[in-house]
Protein backbone atom coordinates (compact mmCIF):
# COMPACT_ATOMS: atom_id res chain seq x y z
CA UNK A 1 0.00 0.00 0.00
CA UNK A 2 1.60 3.39 -1.35
CA UNK A 3 1.69 5.82 1.99
CA UNK A 4 0.17 9.05 1.35
CA UNK A 5 2.89 12.24 1.85
CA UNK A 6 2.57 14.16 5.34
CA UNK A 7 3.68 17.55 5.16
CA UNK A 8 5.28 19.18 8.77
CA UNK A 9 4.77 22.86 8.83
CA UNK A 10 7.48 24.28 10.96
CA UNK A 11 7.97 28.44 11.61
CA UNK A 12 10.82 29.64 13.37
CA UNK A 13 11.61 32.50 14.94
CA UNK A 14 15.60 33.12 16.76
CA UNK A 15 15.04 29.69 17.76
CA UNK A 16 18.83 28.66 17.73
CA UNK A 17 18.86 27.28 21.03
CA UNK A 18 16.25 24.35 20.41
CA UNK A 19 16.08 23.76 16.69
CA UNK A 20 18.36 21.43 15.99
CA UNK A 21 17.02 19.27 19.04
CA UNK A 22 13.44 19.70 17.49
CA UNK A 23 14.68 19.23 13.46
CA UNK A 24 16.48 15.70 14.72
CA UNK A 25 13.10 14.39 16.16
CA UNK A 26 11.09 15.13 13.12
CA UNK A 27 13.79 13.53 10.55
CA UNK A 28 13.72 10.26 12.90
CA UNK A 29 10.47 10.05 12.84
CA UNK A 30 9.01 6.04 12.30
CA UNK A 31 6.93 7.73 9.44
CA UNK A 32 9.76 8.46 6.81
CA UNK A 33 7.12 9.68 3.74
CA UNK A 34 7.66 13.54 4.84
CA UNK A 35 7.94 16.84 3.90
CA UNK A 36 9.70 19.27 6.22
CA UNK A 37 8.43 22.77 5.32
CA UNK A 38 10.06 25.48 7.65
CA UNK A 39 9.24 29.09 7.82
CA UNK A 40 11.37 31.56 9.45
CA UNK A 41 10.27 34.90 10.40
CA UNK A 42 12.98 37.19 10.12
CA UNK A 43 15.27 35.80 12.71
CA UNK A 44 18.15 37.44 13.83
CA UNK A 45 20.23 34.71 15.73
CA UNK A 46 21.81 31.51 14.15
CA UNK A 47 18.55 29.65 13.06
CA UNK A 48 18.76 30.14 9.38
CA UNK A 49 22.41 29.15 9.61
CA UNK A 50 21.84 25.85 11.91
CA UNK A 51 18.53 24.97 9.99
CA UNK A 52 20.43 25.26 6.02
CA UNK A 53 23.02 22.88 7.89
CA UNK A 54 20.54 20.16 8.31
CA UNK A 55 18.87 20.93 4.83
CA UNK A 56 22.29 20.08 3.23
CA UNK A 57 21.91 16.70 4.88
CA UNK A 58 17.78 15.71 4.09
CA UNK A 59 16.12 16.23 1.07
CA UNK A 60 12.76 16.28 2.43
CA UNK A 61 13.54 20.17 4.30
CA UNK A 62 12.40 22.84 2.29
CA UNK A 63 13.40 26.18 4.01
CA UNK A 64 12.03 29.62 3.39
CA UNK A 65 12.77 32.94 4.78
CA UNK A 66 10.59 35.67 5.25
CA UNK A 67 11.30 39.55 4.00
CA UNK A 68 9.65 40.66 6.97
CA UNK A 69 8.19 39.66 10.22
CA UNK A 70 4.75 38.19 9.62
CA UNK A 71 3.73 36.89 13.28
CA UNK A 72 3.21 33.29 14.08
CA UNK A 73 -0.79 33.58 12.69
CA UNK A 74 0.47 34.33 9.43
CA UNK A 75 3.59 32.51 9.34
CA UNK A 76 1.64 29.13 9.82
CA UNK A 77 -0.44 30.54 7.48
CA UNK A 78 2.41 30.49 4.98
CA UNK A 79 3.77 27.45 5.79
CA UNK A 80 1.01 25.54 5.57
CA UNK A 81 0.06 27.05 2.05
CA UNK A 82 3.56 25.87 1.11
CA UNK A 83 3.00 21.94 1.89
CA UNK A 84 1.77 19.70 -0.65
CA UNK A 85 1.06 16.71 1.37
CA UNK A 86 -2.26 14.64 2.06
CA UNK A 87 -1.73 15.34 5.47
CA UNK A 88 -0.21 18.48 7.87
CA UNK A 89 1.12 18.63 11.19
CA UNK A 90 1.96 21.33 12.90
CA UNK A 91 5.56 22.17 14.50
CA UNK A 92 6.75 24.57 17.14
CA UNK A 93 10.25 25.07 16.63
CA UNK A 94 11.56 24.00 20.39
CA UNK A 95 9.77 21.36 21.43
CA UNK A 96 10.65 17.53 21.16
CA UNK A 97 8.59 14.72 19.32
CA UNK A 98 7.90 11.40 20.16
CA UNK A 99 9.94 9.40 17.57
CA UNK A 100 6.45 7.59 16.26
CA UNK A 101 3.86 10.83 16.60
CA UNK A 102 3.20 11.27 12.90
CA UNK A 103 2.72 7.28 12.37
CA UNK A 104 0.29 7.10 15.73
CA UNK A 105 -1.52 10.35 14.54
CA UNK A 106 -1.94 9.34 11.01
CA UNK A 107 -3.23 5.88 12.07
CA UNK A 108 -6.00 7.53 14.46
CA UNK A 109 -7.40 10.01 12.22
CA UNK A 110 -9.94 7.86 10.85
CA UNK A 111 -12.73 10.36 8.42
CA UNK A 112 -11.98 12.81 11.13
CA UNK A 113 -10.68 16.25 9.43
CA UNK A 114 -7.99 16.78 13.07
CA UNK A 115 -6.59 15.05 15.63
CA UNK A 116 -4.96 16.00 18.38
CA UNK A 117 -3.08 14.31 20.88
CA UNK A 118 -1.55 15.69 24.43
CA UNK A 119 1.96 16.76 25.76
CA UNK A 120 4.34 16.34 28.67
CA UNK A 121 6.36 19.80 29.74
CA UNK A 122 10.01 19.54 29.93
CA UNK A 123 12.22 22.75 31.10
CA UNK A 124 15.31 24.26 29.48
CA UNK A 125 17.22 21.63 30.29
CA UNK A 126 15.33 19.07 29.04
CA UNK A 127 13.92 18.32 32.38
CA UNK A 128 10.22 17.05 32.43
CA UNK A 129 8.35 18.46 34.62
CA UNK A 130 5.18 17.44 36.98
CA UNK A 131 2.25 18.02 34.45
CA UNK A 132 0.95 17.93 30.69
CA UNK A 133 -0.84 20.45 28.80
CA UNK A 134 -3.98 18.35 29.05
CA UNK A 135 -5.29 17.16 32.42
CA UNK A 136 -7.89 15.04 33.34
CA UNK A 137 -9.68 16.04 29.76
CA UNK A 138 -12.37 13.73 28.38
CA UNK A 139 -13.19 14.61 24.95
CA UNK A 140 -16.62 13.54 25.39
CA UNK A 141 -19.51 14.63 23.21
CA UNK A 142 -18.90 18.03 23.38
CA UNK A 143 -20.30 20.63 21.67
CA UNK A 144 -19.01 23.93 19.89
CA UNK A 145 -19.53 26.18 22.39
CA UNK A 146 -17.25 24.25 24.48
CA UNK A 147 -14.42 26.15 23.04
CA UNK A 148 -15.85 29.55 21.92
CA UNK A 149 -14.68 30.94 25.88
CA UNK A 150 -10.90 28.68 26.41
CA UNK A 151 -8.62 26.87 23.81
CA UNK A 152 -8.01 23.20 24.07
CA UNK A 153 -6.13 22.11 21.17
CA UNK A 154 -2.99 23.20 20.78
CA UNK A 155 -1.24 23.40 17.56
CA UNK A 156 1.73 21.69 18.18
CA UNK A 157 -0.43 17.95 18.80
CA UNK A 158 -2.16 18.34 15.43
CA UNK A 159 -2.18 16.67 12.46
CA UNK A 160 -4.97 17.29 9.47
CA UNK A 161 -5.83 16.57 6.34
CA UNK A 162 -5.65 18.64 3.49
CA UNK A 163 -9.39 18.79 2.85
CA UNK A 164 -10.00 20.83 5.93
CA UNK A 165 -7.93 24.39 4.13
CA UNK A 166 -11.16 24.56 2.91
CA UNK A 167 -12.58 25.54 6.28
CA UNK A 168 -10.03 26.06 7.80
CA UNK A 169 -8.24 28.99 5.65
CA UNK A 170 -8.15 31.97 6.06
CA UNK A 171 -7.27 31.90 10.06
CA UNK A 172 -7.87 35.52 11.07
CA UNK A 173 -4.88 37.73 11.70
CA UNK A 174 -6.08 37.99 15.79
CA UNK A 175 -6.02 35.59 18.10
CA UNK A 176 -4.42 32.30 18.29
CA UNK A 177 -4.54 29.80 15.08
CA UNK A 178 -4.85 26.52 17.36
CA UNK A 179 -7.93 28.11 18.73
CA UNK A 180 -9.39 28.60 15.79
CA UNK A 181 -8.04 25.24 14.05
CA UNK A 182 -10.09 23.19 17.05
CA UNK A 183 -13.43 25.49 16.57
CA UNK A 184 -13.91 24.77 13.08
CA UNK A 185 -13.26 20.98 13.15
CA UNK A 186 -15.14 20.73 16.16
CA UNK A 187 -18.33 22.74 14.40
CA UNK A 188 -18.32 20.48 11.84
CA UNK A 189 -17.81 17.25 14.35
CA UNK A 190 -14.45 15.98 12.42
CA UNK A 191 -12.09 16.53 15.05
CA UNK A 192 -10.90 13.31 17.61
CA UNK A 193 -8.49 12.90 20.45
CA UNK A 194 -6.17 10.67 21.07
CA UNK A 195 -4.78 10.40 24.76
CA UNK A 196 -1.12 9.64 25.06
CA UNK A 197 1.65 12.39 25.42
CA UNK A 198 3.36 12.77 22.01
CA UNK A 199 5.16 15.68 22.33
CA UNK A 200 7.69 17.28 24.84
CA UNK A 201 6.56 20.89 25.55
CA UNK A 202 9.00 23.27 25.88
CA UNK A 203 8.91 26.02 28.71
CA UNK A 204 11.11 28.51 28.83
CA UNK A 205 12.16 32.05 29.63
CA UNK A 206 11.35 33.02 25.69
CA UNK A 207 8.31 31.08 24.83
CA UNK A 208 5.06 33.15 23.97
CA UNK A 209 3.21 31.13 27.28
CA UNK A 210 6.04 32.32 29.53
CA UNK A 211 5.86 35.41 28.62
CA UNK A 212 2.44 35.39 29.47
CA UNK A 213 2.48 34.38 32.59
CA UNK A 214 5.42 36.57 33.97
CA UNK A 215 2.86 39.47 34.26
CA UNK A 216 0.96 40.66 37.21
CA UNK A 217 -2.09 38.10 37.85
CA UNK A 218 -4.72 41.38 36.66
CA UNK A 219 -2.66 42.18 33.87
CA UNK A 220 -2.80 38.04 33.08
CA UNK A 221 -6.51 38.21 33.47
CA UNK A 222 -6.64 41.08 31.26
CA UNK A 223 -5.21 39.71 28.52
CA UNK A 224 -6.77 36.66 28.88
CA UNK A 225 -10.25 38.51 29.00
CA UNK A 226 -9.23 40.70 25.68
CA UNK A 227 -8.41 37.11 23.57
CA UNK A 228 -11.72 35.25 24.42
CA UNK A 229 -13.18 38.50 23.23
CA UNK A 230 -10.82 38.71 19.86
CA UNK A 231 -12.04 34.64 19.10
CA UNK A 232 -15.29 34.84 19.59
CA UNK A 233 -15.56 37.88 17.06
CA UNK A 234 -13.43 35.18 14.82
CA UNK A 235 -15.74 32.99 15.40
CA UNK A 236 -18.66 34.51 14.49
CA UNK A 237 -17.59 35.43 11.43
CA UNK A 238 -17.10 31.65 10.16
CA UNK A 239 -17.96 31.53 6.68
CA UNK A 240 -19.94 28.47 7.19
CA UNK A 241 -22.04 29.04 10.31
CA UNK A 242 -25.72 27.86 10.15
CA UNK A 243 -27.62 30.81 10.39
CA UNK A 244 -28.99 29.31 14.34
CA UNK A 245 -25.36 29.32 15.28
CA UNK A 246 -24.54 32.25 14.43
CA UNK A 247 -27.05 34.39 15.93
CA UNK A 248 -26.15 32.61 19.23
CA UNK A 249 -22.59 33.37 18.96
CA UNK A 250 -23.35 37.62 18.12
CA UNK A 251 -25.65 37.21 21.12
CA UNK A 252 -22.61 36.01 22.84
CA UNK A 253 -20.27 38.68 21.59
CA UNK A 254 -22.74 41.66 22.32
CA UNK A 255 -23.47 40.05 25.84
CA UNK A 256 -19.03 39.95 26.11
CA UNK A 257 -19.24 43.94 24.84
CA UNK A 258 -22.11 44.96 27.22
CA UNK A 259 -21.46 47.89 29.23
CA UNK A 260 -24.78 49.03 30.11
CA UNK A 261 -24.33 47.95 33.76
CA UNK A 262 -21.51 49.37 36.01
CA UNK A 263 -20.61 46.69 37.43
CA UNK A 264 -21.58 43.40 35.60
CA UNK A 265 -23.12 42.32 31.97
CA UNK A 266 -26.65 40.68 32.98
CA UNK A 267 -26.89 38.77 29.18
CA UNK A 268 -23.78 37.60 30.05
CA UNK A 269 -24.36 36.24 33.33
CA UNK A 270 -27.91 34.83 31.60
CA UNK A 271 -25.81 32.91 28.68
CA UNK A 272 -23.39 31.83 31.11
CA UNK A 273 -25.89 30.48 33.75
CA UNK A 274 -27.85 28.56 31.09
CA UNK A 275 -25.23 27.30 29.04
CA UNK A 276 -22.76 26.15 31.76
CA UNK A 277 -22.13 22.73 31.18
CA UNK A 278 -21.68 23.76 27.48
CA UNK A 279 -19.04 26.06 27.85
CA UNK A 280 -17.03 24.27 30.49
CA UNK A 281 -17.59 20.63 29.93
CA UNK A 282 -14.28 19.86 32.08
CA UNK A 283 -15.32 22.03 35.52
CA UNK A 284 -17.23 20.35 37.93
CA UNK A 285 -21.07 19.81 37.84
CA UNK A 286 -22.28 22.49 40.20
CA UNK A 287 -25.57 22.98 41.66
CA UNK A 288 -28.11 26.23 40.63
CA UNK A 289 -26.76 28.46 43.15
CA UNK A 290 -22.91 27.65 42.51
CA UNK A 291 -23.49 28.66 38.79
CA UNK A 292 -25.32 31.33 39.24
CA UNK A 293 -22.03 32.18 41.55
CA UNK A 294 -19.64 31.29 38.86
CA UNK A 295 -21.41 33.07 36.14
CA UNK A 296 -21.17 36.41 38.01
CA UNK A 297 -17.94 36.32 38.57
CA UNK A 298 -17.02 35.43 35.20
CA UNK A 299 -19.24 38.08 33.93
CA UNK A 300 -17.97 40.47 35.93
CA UNK A 301 -14.60 39.62 35.02
CA UNK A 302 -15.36 41.50 31.34
CA UNK A 303 -16.58 44.97 32.90
CA UNK A 304 -12.73 45.73 33.23
CA UNK A 305 -12.46 45.19 29.63
CA UNK A 306 -12.31 48.90 27.77
CA UNK A 307 -15.49 49.49 25.14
Amino acid sequence: MTLPLISVALCTYNGEKYIEAQLNSLIHQTYKYLEIIIVDDGSTDDTAHLVQQMVANDGRIKFYRNEQNLGFNQNFQKAIGLTTGEYIAICDQDDIWAENKIEILHQHIGDNWLIFSNSSCIDEQDKTLEWNILRDFNFGSRNYKSILLHNWVTGHTTLFKREFLDYLLPIPPDGYYDWWMGFVALYHNKITYLDQVLTRYRIHSASVTQQEQNITEKAYKLKWLEIVLTMVNNFRQYKNLAAADQLYINKLYRALTSKKHSLISFPLLSIINRDYHNFFPDSKQRKPLSRLNFAFKFAKGFKFLKP
